[in-house]
């Protein structure tokens, strides 16, 4: 069939239309009619036999639109790429107007370096552009330059649908100038609208996958997107409240922390920010009674040792010495095998990113109130959305092998089988794909394994310096009782305020999912009892 397709182009041309031309109608007539796959077939073997980059590229790029329109947008990806490295600009202009969906789909950490250094700014079309001026924004946070990362996030347009992740990075640059007022505008917004983002690109691209295959997918790329959304809104507010924090506004920081949605992994990880906005205030029982909601069995899955450093905290700072020696000793036992697992874990595969994705991926797959603490560890960013959709799109690569396979099984007239022909160098795309799915996710989850298992031995010797001054207070009570009652009788807790949209109830014993986060505790300080001046406690 390709010599007879040639052979007529060649008898078109001695009319004078080209062979090019002539083929280039073969590849839109099929992508007209529907028929992407062979539209993305017959382009790719006009692309192997360019006489010139142009043709190359214009080739490419109808390689990468005709399987995106088939469903097979990881196959996709470098065609896109090979398009954008030709360098032609008017192929350039055409494919750029898919890096929405490749950003979205793929992520921008893939897209960011082949965008900044093989295309500019004149080579995007208007809605287009507010991806690139995204990733920018995004590459310079990561450097560092944050008046260039508000210069390029405030490109983006507030129709957009990545206008919302835009003002998040804004915010986060505009607080790191210092210029909190503005951050806090910008973070406010963005909580306004997360979740009114759409779909970057409509309408179903789902043509060449199965039905089975197009539902399931699209289903839990829709609950990813959905779940990304919500995130995003609840970031935005963690850091409106952050930003109050940092300012010792804390009354308002209290505010913005209630304001995110407890059913948000989010929320998990702000609520010992939140115990540290009230150990600011010095209220000590407004702190633990936080803290004390991990202990609940819904947030069992949490792992961070943080809370159990404030809540020792806490304790010293009310001289309940003998609490605080208990937090200690729990902690020593429950996170000493696990931080030695993490160290032998990372010790053991230093340069293979393979095991940290895979390990990565079953910690996702297995039940979110595991035993294993490894898991529990490495939920904390195993579970982000970020990592999510990698191992979504590598789900989606196997699904699309299956595709093509049946798509060429179904044309015998054409078909090579997946060794061989353009079945076979998308089999080999899809593996290139699964080894840089598999080596930034992995890279992901090392990174932060170090850097939490960093936090945890900071942690460590938080505790054994707590213990010793612990011991030290101890002693001076039993040698120097005036003494130490003078040394901490400016210590004590400020009674917690209610606020005119607070309740007051007793805790019965049970943890119930609507009180989770607002227990107070009400113990006495024992800082400075007796003191010989006052004859009260310390307030």
């Amino acid at each position: 069939m390709m010599a007879t397709r040639l052979l007529l182009a060649g008898v078109i041309g001695f009319f004078g239309v080209t062979v090019a031309e002539a083929s280039m109608q073969d590849v839109k007539r099929a992508y007209d009619t529907g028929q992407f796959f062979s539209a993305a077939r017959i382009a790719f073997n006009d692309a192997n036999h360019a006489p010139s980059t142009s043709e190359k590229a214009l080739a490419y790029y109808w390689v990468t639109q005709s399987l995106v329109r088939a469903g097979l947008d990881q196959s996709a990806l470098y065609f896109f790429l090979r398009t954008v490295e030709l360098q032609d600009r008017a192929a350039s202009r055409k494919v750029l107007d898919l890096s929405p969906l490749f950003i979205e789909r793929v992520g921008p950490d893939l897209m960011r370096k082949f965008l900044i250094k093989f295309t500019h700014p004149e080579d995007y079309s208007a809605r287009a552009k507010n991806a690139y001026s995204l990733v920018l924004a995004k590459d310079k946070l990561l450097k560092g330059d944050y008046t260039g990362a508000v210069a390029n996030a405030s490109q983006v347009q507030a129709s957009h649908a990545l206008y919302p992740v835009a003002l998040q990075l804004r915010a986060t640059a505009e607080v790191m100038q210092n210029d909190q007022e503005a951050g806090l505008r910008d973070f406010a917004e963005c909580a306004r609208r997360a979740e009114q983002r759409t779909d970057v690109e409509e309408g179903s691209l789902e043509a060449e996958l199965s039905k089975e295959q197009s539902s399931v997918l699209m289903n839990k790329w829709n609950i990813l997107k959905r779940d990304a959304s919500r995130d995003l809104k609840s970031r935005c507010i963690a850091g409106q409240a952050r930003t109050f924090y940092e300012m010792n506004r804390f009354e308002e920081a209290d505010r913005a922390y209630d304001r995110i949605p407890k059913a948000s992994f989010v929320w998990t990880d702000t609520l010992f920010e939140h115990a540290w906005n009230s150990f600011a205030r010095e209220e000590y029982n407004r702190t633990l009674g936080k803290l004390v909601s991990y202990k609940s069995p819904a947030l069992k899955f949490v792992f961070n040792t943080e809370i159990d450093v404030l809540m020792a905290q806490s304790y010293m700072s009310l001289c309940l010495y003998a609490d605080a020696g208990h937090v200690i000793d729990e902690f020593m036992h429950d996170y000493g095998s696990v931080a030695k697992e993490v160290k032998v874990f990372v010790d053991s595969n230093n340069g293979d990113m393979r095991p940290y994705y895979s390990l990565g991926r079953q910690a996702l797959e297995a039940k979110l109130h595991t035993d294993r603490m490894l898991f529990r560890f490495v939920n904390r960013f195993a579970r982000a959305p970020y990592f999510q959709s990698l191992t979504l799109s590598e789900d989606r690569i196997a699904a699309e092998k299956v595709a093509i396979a049946r798509i060429d099984q179904s044309r015998p007239e054409t078909s090579t089988g997946m060794n061989a022909g353009f079945p076979g160098f998308l089999s080999m795309i899809l593996d290139w794909r699964v080894r840089t799915i598999q080596r930034m996710g992995g890279i992901y989850i090392k990174n932060s394994m170090v850097d939490y298992h960093q936090i945890m031995i900071s942690d460590f010797e938080k505790m054994q310096f707590m213990k010793i001054d612990m011991l030290a207070h101890q002693k001076q009570r039993l040698m120097e009782p005036d003494a130490a009652n003078a040394s901490e009788r400016s210590r004590g807790n400020r009674i917690p305020v209610r606020r005119d949209d607070q309740l007051l109830w007793n805790f019965n014993g049970e943890f119930w999912n609507d009180e989770i986060g607002d227990y107070v505790f009400a113990l006495q300080s024992e800082c400075a009892k007796g003191s010989e001046d006052t004859g009260k406690k310390a307030p």
